[in-house]
């Protein structure tokens, strides 16, 4: 299926670039390690982009080799770019992949073309500190208006909490897409069409403010076979009804995803013959990053 081509939404032209977050209203549903996997895949295929770590476990820091639980004194993190006390490139730090054993520097290698706003535990007070502002839920919105010069990125990516909050309301106010992630279980099907009916109403809420986000991309994973139950089938060919073209291809659980986290190295890297990376391969194509020629 082609890629859709991004283009810059009207009633936002400061949206230069896609801005994808990564949601769900649930935990454990692979958030991060689709976004994580896929756009490490898009930045070894030339692309250059920027990975911002909003989720309150920070575990998309750790796989680029940052921790984000133990935030060394004096560094910048995403927390003090939402408060304001930092500025962009303050919180920016290059994506790594581990080469060798320890937490040190040398033990990382940077991804060429891959940013990251390092995460951090102080986002578990970011619904709180948000509401103190009437206009603090702008606060990525106007980091992304304002502090990136056009051309610097072709993507930015928002790992997003597991919950539906001031938080979040802020991460989509400033994307253009959302990647919906689910399981294939009634519960998880429910709760897409909750996060999209909470979208519209976002819209309603911030209209005066020029802000309109929609579910743009869906996404199974832990997908499976007939073989596994056909139950699991029909909640997966009830999804690709509902949501035909939107519907990405399913991602199957399989061991290399986890132990490329506990290794710190994106699975592009760990495991790039392995039959998931076939799967985040077509999904990075159809988000728009296909293979550039030489």
């Amino acid at each position: 299926m082609p890629a859709i081509r991004y283009q810059p939404p009207a009633y936002a032209p400061h949206l230069r670039i896609p801005v994808f977050v990564m949601m769900n209203r649930a935990g454990s549903v692979g958030k991060t390690t689709v976004a994580n996997t896929v756009f490490t895949e898009a930045a070894l295929r030339g692309y250059h982009g920027l990975i911002i770590d909003a989720d309150l476990q920070t575990d998309m820091s750790y796989w680029f080799g940052y921790d984000g639980d133990r935030v060394p004194a004096g560094v910048k993190t995403v927390h003090d770019l939402m408060l304001g006390n930092a500025t962009l490139d303050e919180v920016t730090v290059p994506a790594r992949t581990r080469i060798a054993p320890g937490d040190d520097d040398s033990s990382f290698a940077v991804i060429p073309g891959l940013d990251l706003v390092r995460g951090d535990v102080a986002m578990k007070q970011a619904d709180g500190e948000l509401t103190q502002d009437t206009l603090g839920v702008f606060w990525l919105r106007d980091v992304i208006k304002k502090q990136i010069p056009e051309g610097k990125y072709d993507f930015i990516v928002i790992d997003a909490p597991a919950s539906y909050a001031r938080l979040s309301e802020s991460l989509l106010v400033a994307s253009t897409d959302v990647i919906t992630m689910m399981k294939p279980m009634r519960k998880e099907l429910r709760g897409a069409r909750a996060l999209a009916a909470e979208l519209d109403t976002l819209n309603v809420d911030y209209e005066d403010h020029q802000a309109r986000v929609s579910a743009t991309w869906y996404c199974i994973n832990d997908a499976k076979s007939e073989h596994q139950g056909r139950f699991f089938a029909n909640m997966q060919d009830e999804a690709l009804e509902v949501y035909g073209d939107k519907l990405l291809p399913g991602i199957k659980n399989a061991v290399v995803v986890a132990e490329a986290f506990d290794a710190q190295e994106p699975l592009p890297i760990w495991a790039p013959k392995s039959d998931s990376m076939k799967i985040f391969r077509d999904i990075t194509d159809r988000l728009g990053f296909p293979e550039r020629r030489p």
